[in-house]
């Protein structure tokens, strides 16, 4: 395995670069159409040149994937048939596309990709398929038919915890919503899970949503400011960032409601220690490790072994009773921690997905 992080040009451009909760892995089936347009790249020898073009690299969620991806390239077999390399580009459509452009004109066998949207690159996919690259997308997916995608069904993603948030405040409540990152896949797909729930229910209000990109302290700044504005607040459904809900709690000194969160080490603390003042939650989250998975449906394909069009990763879910200390929280590792870094077909330690 060679894993590089680069930062420099290559050929046309200069690209700025980086270097435990478990279900089964299934995947679903493909269509006959999909899966000819998928699988009808050349056939290699390894070892595969592979390449991961990521953007957003500002929250926890997305340092870890890079470390989980660059341990997977590390395990057998991997390290004797991927040569990797971590491209880290601007946050918008067309610095993916120049980064995936300049990953085509240097010869990768492979390319991975976390998606600025679901449909802007499609068109550089399909150059990419033209010159027998094998795509994966995962974690932001994409709708291209000569992409192979891997990832959660986003849309449970929003629900379980909405339904949990429902019950929990017995159909009646005003809530605010915390979403990701604006206009990206992840969020709107757990956005429109979430409202078909609460559609559903004529007492269920929301006040406001903000976008806390998946990050604690943006997360934190906004619903401070929205606490302020909504002296009623009865609960929160957070794609992530919960630690932020939790300290702009604190420092309105209100009273903690019901609060669906993300996986990090630190909501999963914070729901032990806050338990006594009333704290209650669910943890809903993906593991960051399936960049790895996307690496391996990469290589499937590349040695012809036909892989399924989507793959699908499992929800991690517990509620705050569900929560124990050396099981999926911890207290002597980083608060910033997503402690549902494993996924099925690897083997990843908490210091791998800190480090790498």
């Amino acid at each position: 395995m060679n894993v590089k992080n680069r930062k420099g040009a290559l050929i046309g451009g200069v690209i700025a670069a980086t270097g435990l909760l478990l279900s089964a892995c299934g995947a679903s089936t493909t269509s006959a159409a999909a899966a000819n347009h998928t699988s009808s790249s050349t056939t290699h020898k390894g070892p595969y040149k592979i390449g991961l073009s990521n953007t957003f690299i500002a929250n926890e969620w997305r340092v870890e994937m890079e470390n989980l991806l660059k341990t997977g390239a590390s395990q057998p077999p991997f390290n004797h048939e991927v040569q990797l390399h971590i491209f880290n580009s601007g946050n918008t459509v067309s610095d993916q596309i120049s980064t995936i452009q300049n990953m085509i004109s240097a010869g990768y066998n492979a390319i991975l990709l976390d998606a600025t949207s679901p449909t802007a690159l499609n068109g550089v996919i399909a150059e990419a398929h033209r010159h027998g690259i094998v795509v994966v997308a995962f974690d932001n997916t994409v709708t291209s038919p000569y992409a192979y995608n891997v990832n959660v069904k986003q849309g449970p993603m929003g629900s379980i915890g909405a339904k949990w948030l429902v019950e929990q405040l017995h159909g009646h409540g005003n809530i605010i919503m915390n979403r990701g990152i604006a206009g990206s896949p992840v969020d709107i797909g757990r956005y429109n899970g979430a409202m078909s729930v609460f559609k559903k229910y004529p007492g269920i209000h929301i006040l406001d949503q903000i976008y806390g990109q998946w990050d604690d302290s943006t997360t934190q700044s906004a619903f401070e400011t929205a606490l302020a504005a909504y002296p009623n607040v009865n609960g929160v459904w957070s794609e992530g960032a919960s630690t932020g809900v939790i300290n702009a709690f604190l420092h309105a000194h209100r009273k903690f409601v019901p609060t669906m969160g993300g996986t990090s080490n630190q909501f999963m603390e914070d729901l032990l220690q806050y338990k006594k003042d009333g704290l209650t939650g669910i943890s809903v989250g993906n593991s960051p490790g399936m960049s790895a998975v996307a690496m391996k449906v990469a290589v499937e394909a590349l040695e012809g072994k036909h892989p399924p069009k989507f793959t699908t990763i499992p929800v991690n879910v517990a509620t705050d009773t569900q929560v124990k200390k050396g099981v999926n929280a911890f207290p002597n590792l980083p608060p910033s921690l997503e402690v549902n870094w494993q996924v099925p077909g690897f083997k990843f330690t908490a210091q791998e997905a800190l480090h790498g």
